[in-house]
């Protein structure tokens, strides 16, 4: 009787096993904060029909507009962690262009952050949310000096 072999396919470079379509480095680390960003925002939906201060159609559409400014100014970085430095340099630029547009910008994701913290989505350390606390404060009442 005749053996068969059984012989293991030869491995590929992980360049070539890669699926189409599947983002890989970078781009897959962007697209993983991307969903992780996207997930939070329909959980936060509810958490804010319930807990919103802001009607929820216009914070929706700020969050919805923030979402890709703040993965290209932090590289990716997740938004469950805000920079406060970031963000404090986001907001005074956005100040100069329009004032009450920053400040209406800047209640909503304070919205968020407590939305983060509130359901143990906040991913950051406590000095970096209690920053980012201040700067958006600071950033809705127009002041916007970093902390």
């Amino acid at each position: 009787m005749a053996k068969k072999s059984r012989r293991r396919p030869a491995r590929r470079s992980s360049s070539s096993t890669r699926r189409a379509g599947k983002p890989s480095g970078r781009a897959a680390s962007l697209s993983a904060h991307q969903d992780q960003a996207l997930g939070s925002l329909i959980a936060f939906v509810g958490w804010h029909r319930e807990h919103g201060i802001l009607p929820e159609l216009a914070v929706l559409e700020q969050l919805n507009a923030f979402l890709p400014v703040y993965a290209e100014i932090s590289g990716g970085a997740p938004v469950t962690a805000m920079d406060p430095r970031l963000i404090a340099e986001w907001v005074k630029v956005l100040n100069e262009r329009d004032a009450d547009l920053a400040a209406f910008v800047c209640f909503c994701l304070f919205e968020y952050m407590h939305f983060l913290r509130h359901t143990g989505r906040w991913t950051g350390s406590e000095e970096r949310h209690r920053v980012l606390h201040s700067v958006l404060y600071r950033g809705a009442l127009g002041e916007n000096d970093p902390p």
